[in-house]
């Protein structure tokens, strides 16, 4: 399943890193991704296995041109950015800044096409109805005018019709996590940004995190797309585009801290919250939490997101049962392999 950002912009040497703990060594990562390592000519992959005894690591392919890529790089996640804003709105819920029943006309503007009794939980989990901002080409004009207006009047005009009832279905829709963004700013008086870093970075101590996506950061892996490479466009407007829906910069490492801190070691959120989190939503063949979601591999039952941002892939996943988190990123968004490649770390494990 890839429930994704829906910015499709255009869409060997071998590197490889394996760290353990207790002295226990394992090579299986890095066997599955050498697997594929010749269909990857122009981009790299990256992943991580944890299981709470030992954490192994592996990479194949480049960041960029013929610089192998490595495990110290950089990635936009995309949509697993959705998992920073949920836990960021279920915190506030904890210290009674919002609650995520109330209906969202207490921190929006008026708008014809957004019905003002929607509910910050269906916003959370995709069953507002309201219509996807980036449809139309919108997705791709970050990339292909830079210096355009994307400001939020601007935005907001793209919600330009309703979908469906609230509450009468779920369909992912990066609009909910865009407004999540506003509300969060509006319920605190302070930046989107500055409560991801507030919120998740600091108490974690994230070193590798960033609550936007930047050509300056270092170690970022370019996006690659059909061989070319998109790193020198600039990001700004991106970034206005998929605040709070899609445009975080992590690494692995700090990925991992974040999925085992929220879902296996459960030290992110209070109990009520993690319960509220992971109460899913069924619809057909989805099961939505809110800001993530439920996926069966085999027998196993993983919970997480992916996503997928200007030429990037990413897989954050943890397994509750097992006490194992795998994560999987990549810098090239038309890559077909990453799907195989998690499923085989998946199925295998």
């Amino acid at each position: 399943m890839r429930n994704f950002t829906l910015i499709t912009l255009f869409a060997l040497a071998l590197s490889g890193c394996n760290q353990q703990k207790n002295n226990q060594t394992t090579f299986k990562t890095q066997n599955v991704l050498n697997e594929f390592k010749d269909s990857v000519p122009d981009f790299g992959i990256v992943a991580l296995i944890d299981n709470g005894k030992f954490l192994d690591t592996a990479s194949i392919g480049f960041a960029f041109s013929k610089n192998a890529v490595s495990t110290k790089n950089r990635f936009c996640i995309g949509s697993c950015t959705k998992m920073f804003t949920s836990v960021t709105v279920l915190k506030l819920h904890e210290k009674g800044l919002l609650n995520i029943n109330d209906q969202i006309y207490k921190y929006l503007p008026k708008h014809l096409f957004i019905d003002s009794s929607i509910t910050i939980r269906q916003l959370l989990n995709h069953t507002s109805g309201l219509t996807e901002i980036l449809k139309n080409g919108f997705q791709n004009e970050p990339i292909i005018h830079p210096d355009g207006d994307f400001s939020d009047k601007v935005i907001f005009s793209k919600i330009d019709t309703i979908d469906f009832e609230k509450g009468s279905r779920y369909s992912y829709c990066n609009t909910n996590y865009f407004l999540l963004a506003k509300i969060i700013e509006r319920a605190t008086d302070k930046s989107w940004e500055m409560n991801i870093q507030e919120q998740i970075i600091q108490p974690l101590q994230l070193k590798n995190t960033f609550p936007y996506h930047s050509n300056t950061i270092t170690n970022l892996a370019h996006p690659i797309i059909d061989g070319q490479d998109l790193h020198k466009i600039p990001k700004s407007a991106n970034n206005k585009l998929s605040q709070g829906s899609g445009n975080i910069v992590s690494d692995l490492f700090d990925l991992n801290t974040f999925i085992r801190a929220l879902l296996i070691n459960k030290t992110l959120l209070t109990k009520n919250s993690l319960d509220l989190m992971t109460g899913f939503y069924e619809y057909k063949n989805t099961k939505s939490g809110l800001g993530l979601f439920e996926d069966k591999y085999g027998k196993r039952v993983l919970l997480g997101h992916t996503g997928l941002q200007i030429s990037y892939i990413s897989y954050v996943f943890a397994d509750p049962k097992t006490g194992e988190s795998i994560i999987v990123l990549n810098n090239n968004a038309k890559d077909v392999i990453i799907d195989k490649v998690f499923e085989k770390l998946c199925l295998d494990n």
